[in-house]
C-alpha cells in the first residue's frame, strides 16, 4: 500500500508538472520590440522628409518657414555626405535663420536615430549621432535668391562629429519682408498714376 501510495503521488506530482509548464506556454506576452542596434538599416529618408515638413511648416515657432519647399535635403550615402538647403521668407534676419537651421538638423538626426538606434539622440552640445558619421554642407537662403548668393544667410560646411556652431554668412545683405516689397510696389504704382493725372490736367488747363 505504501509502494502503492508513493507512486499516486508520484504521478500526481508528474502531472501537476504539466499542467503548470503548459498555463506558462499559453500565458506568453506581446512580443517585446527589438531595441538593439540592427545591421544594414537604410533609412527611410521620404519618411524623415515628411516628419520634418510636418514638424516646421505652418508651425508658430518658426514663422519663416516656407509653406512648402522650405527644407531640401540631398544624401550621399557613399561619401558620406548631406546638403541641407533651408528656404526663408524673404525679410528673415540672420539670427532667425540661425535658429531655424539649428533646429532642422537636431530634429533631422533625431529622426534618424528614432529610425537606427545606433544613431545617438541630439542634445544642448551636439547634433547627433548621424552627424557624427556625415559631413554637411548647410545653406539658409530667403526665397527668389537662389542665384544671388548675397543674399544668402547661412553658407558653411560643417564636418562630421565637429558639432561646429552655425554662424551668419559675412556681409549678407538682408531682404525686405514680402509685405513691404507689395506696399513698396504698390506706392510705385499709386505715385506713378498721380504724376500721370497731373500730366493731364496740366495739359488740359493750357
Amino acid at each position: 500500500m505504501k509502494n502503492k501510495a508513493l507512486i499516486i503521488c508520484a504521478m500526481t506530482a508528474l502531472m501537476l508538472s504539466g499542467c503548470t509548464k503548459s498555463n506558462i506556454l499559453a500565458s506568453g506576452g506581446p512580443a517585446e520590440p527589438v531595441l538593439e542596434t540592427q545591421q544594414g538599416i537604410v533609412l527611410d529618408w521620404p519618411q524623415i522628409g515628411s516628419a520634418l515638413d510636418d514638424e516646421f511648416l505652418n508651425n508658430e515657432e518658426y514663422p519663416m518657414a516656407l509653406e512648402e519647399g522650405s527644407i531640401n535635403y540631398s544624401v550621399d550615402q557613399n561619401e558620406k555626405t548631406i546638403e541641407l538647403n533651408l528656404v526663408v521668407k524673404s525679410g528673415t534676419n540672420a539670427e532667425e535663420a540661425v535658429r531655424f537651421a539649428d533646429a532642422v538638423i537636431r530634429y533631422l538626426n533625431d529622426e534618424a536615430a528614432t529610425q537606427d538606434f545606433s544613431y545617438e539622440r541630439s542634445s544642448d552640445t551636439s547634433y547627433g549621432g548621424f552627424f557624427k558619421e556625415y559631413d554637411m554642407h548647410l545653406i539658409v537662403m530667403p526665397e527668389y535668391t537662389m542665384e544671388q548668393k548675397q543674399y544668402w544667410l547661412v553658407d558653411m560646411d560643417i564636418p562630421k562629429g565637429s558639432d561646429e556652431k552655425i554662424v551668419p554668412k559675412e556681409g549678407a545683405v538682408l531682404t525686405e519682408p514680402e509685405s513691404e516689397v507689395e506696399e513698396d510696389e504698390d506706392q510705385a504704382e499709386d505715385e506713378a498714376e498721380e504724376s500721370v493725372e497731373e500730366t493731364e490736367e496740366t495739359t488740359t488747363a493750357k
